[in-house]
């Protein structure tokens, strides 16, 4: 979390730039491995913390918890000189913990088979 919120912390651009498509892709790119990461260090130490506690609800946690900060995230970056909060990069975000749900999810039913 501390280094989505140092990358946030960066400055825009003062002027007005058509970028590439291959720097569009490798930015959003970024917003999916990032929160992805996050949603796996979370879930890793969520489970560990909740021994007891059902899987599924550790996973409906911890998606939350990183869509939560994902929000955070950009409200943060409305205050950062030449940036902006995007609702469409909290939707990256969000594929980002979905797909990374989805696997950590198909894993453990492989795990229990």
């Amino acid at each position: 979390m501390g280094v989505i919120f140092a990358f946030s912390s960066f400055p825009g651009s003062p002027f007005s730039l058509n970028p590439p498509v291959w720097y569009f892709v490798e930015r959003k790119g970024a917003h999916v491995f990032e929160y992805a990461l996050l949603l796996l260090l979370a879930y890793n130490y969520f489970s560990r913390i909740f021994v007891k506690e059902k899987e599924s609800r550790i996973f409906l946690f911890v998606i939350v918890f990183s869509l939560t900060y994902a929000m955070t995230d950009e409200l943060h970056q409305f205050f950062v000189p030449f940036r902006g909060a995007k609702f469409s990069d909290v939707l990256i975000d969000g594929g980002g913990i979905f797909s990374m749900s989805l696997l950590l999810h198909l894993f453990s039913l492989r795990k229990k088979i």
